[in-house]
């Protein structure tokens, strides 16, 4: 009886490290900065962990005038974890970005954070 409840115990901790909380996976966006209206920005999420597998970059809020580019997904499959927008996506629009980082693993498993960018002149 004693070996069964060992075995219970094995297969409990075993399925608790499938994914979610447990898998030590997390997302780290970097630190808010500044960024000059026309400069490309490198987002940075090297500081993340885990057995990161694909680093995903969207739009959470813009500006009221590019409200529109809210959802809009920067880079979607990309196993880099940091990049810089290319010149023609630069920020035009002053005020403040919000961009959420979105790290996956290979079971599938996802992290969050977000970073503020504010576009000044």
């Amino acid at each position: 009886m004693k070996t069964l409840w060992m075995w219970i115990a094995i297969l409990a901790v075993a399925a608790g490290c499938g994914g979610g909380a447990g898998t030590g996976l997390t997302a780290d966006a970097g630190a808010d900065f500044t960024v000059v209206v026309g400069e490309a920005p490198t987002f940075d999420g090297c500081a993340s962990a885990g057995s990161i597998v694909n680093y995903k970059w969207t739009i959470v809020t813009a500006p009221d005038a590019m409200a529109k580019d809210a959802g809009k997904v920067l880079r979607e499959i990309d196993p880099n974890c940091s990049f810089t927008l290319e010149a023609t996506m630069a920020l035009q629009e002053l005020g403040e970005w919000v961009i959420q980082l979105e790290v996956r693993d290979a079971s599938g498993s996802t992290a969050t954070d977000t970073v503020s960018v504010t576009v000044t002149q």
